[in-house]
């Protein structure tokens, strides 16, 4: 029972619990739509459009926080947050660990972005391709020691399956590292290969 109880959504039990998933909710939407909305723009080169799509992108952020926040108030209220009995180490390498998640993933976007607006040429996107899948890659490898660190201290609270299995998760770091490589070799050698406009 307290296992299927762990795996419930939102991991919180009231109000602070719904109102953190709503929250959730909110962020994953204006991430995703930021996201695909200045690749699109980037794919375009139409930089004008970047603007709108980087707010739309950058409010994620508080949302993801007031989600935290919020849920975090609702486990200190009932005695159960998940990581009060962690040892102090493990709760390093959960920060490194999602340290390396967000780095990986906001420099790799960083990159696309740059290469994508500021190299001129039909080889810009394969470049900037290339610089968004290697920091997939950075960012897939903090996630896998995440889920590790996890396993081996919560095991109750994040059962085995918790997300994408070990085994799955290095398949993806190894095709997200494998794509970077074949697209910075096209931008070298085929640039004509990605060109759009």
């Amino acid at each position: 029972m307290d296992e299927a109880q762990s795996r419930r959504f939102p991991p919180v039990s009231g109000p602070h619990g719904w109102a953190g998933a709503a929250l959730l909710i909110a962020a994953i939407g204006c991430e995703v739509v930021g996201v695909f909305g200045l690749m699109w723009a980037a794919f375009d080169n139409a930089l004008g459009q970047a603007g709108l799509w980087l707010i739309v992108f950058l409010v994620s952020f508080p949302l993801f926080a007031g989600t935290g926040w919020l849920w975090q108030r609702g486990w200190k209220q009932a005695g159960t947050h998940p990581l009060s009995s962690m040892p102090n180490q493990q709760r390093t390498a959960l920060l490194w660990a999602n340290a390396v998640t967000i780095l990986g993933s906001v420099l790799g976007f960083g990159a696309f972005l740059y290469l994508a607006f500021r190299l001129q040429g039909s080889h810009r996107l394969a470049f900037a391709l290339a610089a968004l899948l290697l920091g997939l890659a950075i960012s897939d490898i903090g996630s896998i020691k995440l889920r590790e660190t996890l396993r081996e201290s919560l095991p109750a609270r994040f059962p085995s399956h918790f997300g994408r299995s070990q085994k799955w998760a290095w398949i993806f770091f190894g095709v997200s590292l494998a794509s970077s490589g074949l697209f910075f070799l096209i931008g070298l050698f085929w640039p004509d290969a990605l060109s759009i406009r």
